[in-house]
This record gives C-alpha cells, structure tokens and sequence, in this order.
C-alpha cells in the first residue's frame, strides 16, 4: 500500500493544523497508509549536522537519522502549513532543511491554511520545496473564512475539495509510477 505521510508544520498550542490534517487523511480513504508527522512531537534542533545534506554524507545525530528514515519511508507526502507572518514556521524551514536526499523526487501537495487562503506563503514553500527537488504536484490555500474557522472548525468549499481529491490521485498516479 502506498504511504503517504501528512506533515502536520505547527508546533504552537493553538494550531488548527490538527483538524486540516484530520480534513486530508479523511479525503484520502483507504487507498494510503497514512503518517500523520507532528513536528511538534518530532522537536528536531536547529540544524547541526557538520555538512549540507546536499552534499550526500552520512548523517551523524540520532535525530538526523531518524529524520531522515522517516521521510525516506514515504511515497508521497502533503505538507501542511499555516501562514505565519506571510511565511511557514521555522520548524518547517529547519526540518526541510536537515534533508535533501530524502525529498528528491518526493510526491508533495502543498496545503496552506490563513488569512487570504495562505496566498504569501504557498509560493514560498513551492520554491523551497523545489530547491530540494522535490516533486510537487499541487498548492491548496484554505482561508479563514472561506473555508475555516480561526478556532479550527472545517466547512471547505466544493472547489477546495475537488482540489485536495485531484492532489491525492496526483500524489498516488507518480508514487505508483515505475521510477525510470
């Protein structure tokens, strides 16, 4: 079964990103075996490995590693985020960046949550999710208002959710592809 891995970028006390994350692993039924990866439980350091994950060395902390295996054992992910001052978290940016390898090639959705539909930050976790080579296949804003409260409560459009139904079967269609 394919795995996919919902990454769960908030780590305050009073995020929504628990009922966004709830919305996806619903949307995606039964045909994933889903992750739910909370950086919060995960709390990796600032970054302090001795080289560039792009650079290909072994990882020497217990945490690097462990990172990175847990990715690694994706075969697609979504990566949720709120907008946070314009921006993602910096645990986000910090658990992005202790990786490279692990994100080349990776089936990822985009699914932004805030005030104007995460408008400012979507483009920004495209292009840093590009950097890394990632594969990303779709970006899904939600907007307070329009789609959620700011308490976490859920009423998505029918537009946002034929969106999040089309990401999913992106996501499948390339983690089920023969890698060439």
């Amino acid at each position: 079964m394919t795995t996919l891995g919902i990454l769960l970028s908030s780590a305050r006390p009073n995020r929504v990103g628990e009922a966004v994350a709830q919305w996806v692993a619903a949307s995606a039924g039964d045909r994933f075996e889903i992750d739910l990866i909370d950086l919060r439980e995960i709390a990796l350091p600032s970054f302090d490995e001795p080289s560039s994950p792009k650079a290909g060395e072994e990882k020497t902390t217990d945490h690097a590693r462990s990172w990175g295996e847990r990715i690694a054992a994706l075969d697609a992910i979504v990566i949720l985020t709120p907008q946070y001052n314009g921006s993602y978290p910096g645990a986000l940016k910090n658990a992005i960046d202790f990786l490279y390898a692990e994100w080349n090639g990776l089936p990822t959705a985009l699914v932004g949550y805030g005030w104007g539909a995460a408008n400012e930050v979507l483009p920004l976790l495209e292009t840093l999710m590009s950097r890394v080579d990632a594969d990303v296949v779709a970006s899904i804003g939600l907007g307070f208002r329009e789609d959620l409260s700011v308490e976490g409560e859920l009423f998505v459009t029918e537009e946002k959710l034929q969106a999040l139904a089309e990401a999913l079967t992106a996501l499948e269609a390339k983690a089920l592809a023969p890698v060439s």
